[in-house]
């Protein structure tokens, strides 16, 4: 691990920033989990994919990013990075859980760089098992990055919180780190994070940092969630919420949801990250409390709650649904998903365990009733448990208007209109692949902002076993016409041998940029998806006749055209050229397409008109952008010579009427 200090290193970023920064990017960035502060879930600047080229015969797996680790953070992305050495490239992110951060080009899948947060501090992974209890089995393996980092456009730091093993006991650290190198900024092995408010300490054995973070003018934001869901945790676990300065990595802010009591409240989210809106107030869900339940001063269990991180994350505002406490008794978790804050609206939406959805006015959340007479709206939007939604297509009236989705677990995919007030109760569309499997849908979307025909919903969810308790189990990719959810356009289980993406990843959604598709796995891999090229090849690549007497053919000699590529090959032509007459001629077996894998043979005659070099270049064309391959031909002619011996012949006497010999 490298580490620069801070003073020098940002007046470099300063410059790089400019150089690269969002004036210069041809593609937009994805730097949070979510696509942006709304949390949308949308990226509404995707030029490439559509629902017309999202089919099994175009669109399939590409290539795949090994990493050391399973992942539970979305990738993230930024175009133009200027590597060290390495040139400019576009670049995905990859965090993984045994603490290490991957830089690879996101169009060719080449690793640019990779560091490792637990070596930096001479520590390890932490092993979860020996923090968890007996049986539990929510996270396997390591506990390492856990959440999604974030990327400061202004200085291209990356923020990111490693859990690791020091001298047998578990540490949270903040790393910033630089995007263009993987080196350590700031702070040297990055800051170690603890804290206290109203009387409780962070214990960093009891919780888990599963909350992506954000920024919020210079602080950033990230929260604490339970390292298990029973009362009994540890001693009586606390949610946080904990903001640190990002020019210093310094705390300026902590607040524990529940203080008194045997606690709780966790603030996980289903790993979504907190909102930030324009004013930059952060917006987060908390989930159970234990025994003591919320009285609006100390505990705050089953709350939306607003912060200001600019004031030392004081709490603003919050909304407690009225049956609070019957949320806790069925461990109904507002805080199984996050909220969402509607493009264009000073509204959140969202949800949790419970199914219910709440939209609520981020100018007056309401505070608590026994009717929740404070919320704008609120209706069940799923039978079941809210984890993947909502996510959000801002569109225009004229072309449609937006939608809000979720998929729930045990149900099927849905979207519901808006109509700048409040969302319709009655799905306008459903999936017709109803998901049985938890926790349904993990959702994302693109789409060229209006155009019709451009919107896809994507969706990752587990295809079968237990992913909530026994995981890993298989997951699978799923593409839908966002105009209409009803109609699937594609999955990865439909040429499976080709798109199998490995063991799902818990709760982590598509990363959807630049015409490809990124999925996180348990598989210790990010599967990439994009448009299927058309590739073969042709063998050999010359071919040489030698000497051909004029006007006689010669022997053929054959060339093969494989199909090496994951769709058919459309074969448009198969020409000659040459500066003179043509001596070659060739018959095939290519016809107009060859199946995946399949090879077709052209045999070449040569057969020369005139004496001497002959030469000339066979062309494949294929169509689907494969292009034209070509074979160099060669040959000389030359003319028909012989001898007659001997030149006399000498019969001597012979007698007349009889043949000699």
């Amino acid at each position: 691990m490298r580490y620069r200090l801070y003073a020098v290193a940002l007046a470099v970023l300063a410059v790089l920033a400019l150089a690269f920064g969002p004036s210069a990017h041809a593609l937009p960035p994805v730097l949070q989990r979510g696509y942006d502060a709304n949390v949308s879930g949308a990226n509404l600047a995707e030029v490439t994919l559509n629902t017309s080229n999202v089919a099994p015969s175009t669109f399939g797996l590409v290539f795949k990013l090994p990493v050391d680790d399973t992942i539970y953070a979305q990738p993230l992305y930024v175009p133009n990075v200027a590597i060290a050495s390495q040139g400019t490239h576009n670049v995905v992110y990859v965090a993984t859980m045994s603490d290490s951060l991957y830089a690879f080009d996101a169009d060719t899948g080449v690793k640019l760089w990779a560091d490792n947060f637990a070596s930096s501090v001479g520590a390890t992974p932490v092993p979860i098992a020996k923090f968890a209890f007996s049986g539990n089995r929510n996270i396997v393996g390591n506990l390492g990055i856990l959440s999604t980092p974030v990327i400061d456009p202004s200085t291209n730091i990356l923020y990111l919180v490693a859990c690791t093993l020091e001298s047998g006991t578990m540490v949270y650290r903040l790393h910033a780190v630089d995007i263009t190198s993987g080196d350590e900024l700031i702070v040297a092995g990055g800051t170690v994070i603890s804290g206290s408010y109203g009387g409780s300490t962070f214990l960093s054995t009891g919780v888990t940092q599963r909350v992506s973070l954000v920024l919020s003018g210079n602080q950033v934001v990230f929260g604490f969630g339970a390292m298990e869901e029973e009362a009994s945790d540890v001693g009586g676990y606390v949610g946080w919420v904990m903001a640190y300065n990002k020019m210093t990595l310094v705390q300026s802010g902590a607040f524990a949801t529940v203080t008194t009591g045997t606690k709780g409240g966790g603030v996980w989210q289903s790993g979504r990250p907190p909102v930030v809106d324009s004013s930059g107030y952060v917006y987060v869900f908390v989930g159970n409390g234990y025994t003591t339940g919320y009285d609006g001063v100390n505990n705050f269990n089953e709350s939306a709650l607003k912060f200001n991180p600019a004031a030392g994350l004081s709490l603003v505002d919050w909304f407690t649904p009225g049956n609070w406490s019957l949320m806790d008794l069925n461990d109904f978790d507002l805080t199984g998903s996050g909220p969402m804050l509607i493009p264009g609206t000073n509204l959140i939406a969202g949800g949790g365990k419970a199914g219910v959805l709440y939209v609520l006015n981020t100018a007056n959340l309401g505070k608590e009733s026994s009717t929740d007479s404070g919320v704008v709206q609120e209706f069940t939007i799923t039978a079941d448990e809210i984890r993947g939604g909502p996510v959000y297509w801002q569109r225009s009236t004229a072309n449609g208007g937006p939608l809000l989705y979720n998929w729930g677990d045990s149900d099927s995919l849905k979207a519901f209109a808006f109509n700048g007030s409040t969302l319709a109760t009655t799905p306008s569309a459903q999936g017709g692949n109803s998901n049985q499997t938890w926790p349904g849908g993990i959702l994302a979307l693109s789409a060229n902002g209006n155009t019709s025909g451009s919107g896809v919903l994507w969706a990752t969810v587990a295809t079968s076993g237990d992913a909530e308790n026994n995981p890993p189990v298989p997951g699978a990719l799923y593409a839908f016409d966002a105009n209409n959810v009803a109609t699937e356009l594609w999955d990865s289980t439909k040429n499976s041998a080709r798109d199998n993406l490995g063991n799902f990843a818990k709760f982590v959604p598509p990363l959807v940029v630049n015409g490809k598709v990124y999925m996180a796995t348990q598989s210790s891999q990010v599967a990439v998806y994009g448009l299927l090229s058309a590739t073969y090849t042709v063998s050999p690549t010359s071919l040489a006749f030698g000497n051909e007497i004029t006007n006689v053919a010669s022997a053929s000699q054959s060339i093969t055209v494989t199909n090496t590529g994951a769709v058919p090959l459309p074969i448009t032509s198969i020409t000659y050229s040459t500066a003179g007459s043509q001596p070659f001629s060739q018959t095939n077996s290519c016809g107009t397409s060859g199946a995946v894998g399949a090879t077709c043979t052209i045999n070449v005659v040569f057969n020369p008109a005139s004496v001497g070099p002959a030469t000339a270049t066979l062309s494949v064309n294929a169509g689907g952008g494969a292009g034209t391959q070509t074979v160099a031909l060669g040959g000389t002619g030359i003319a028909a010579t012989y001898t007659a011996t001997p030149t006399s012949v000498a019969f001597g006497n012979q007698l007349t009427n009889v043949a000699s010999a």
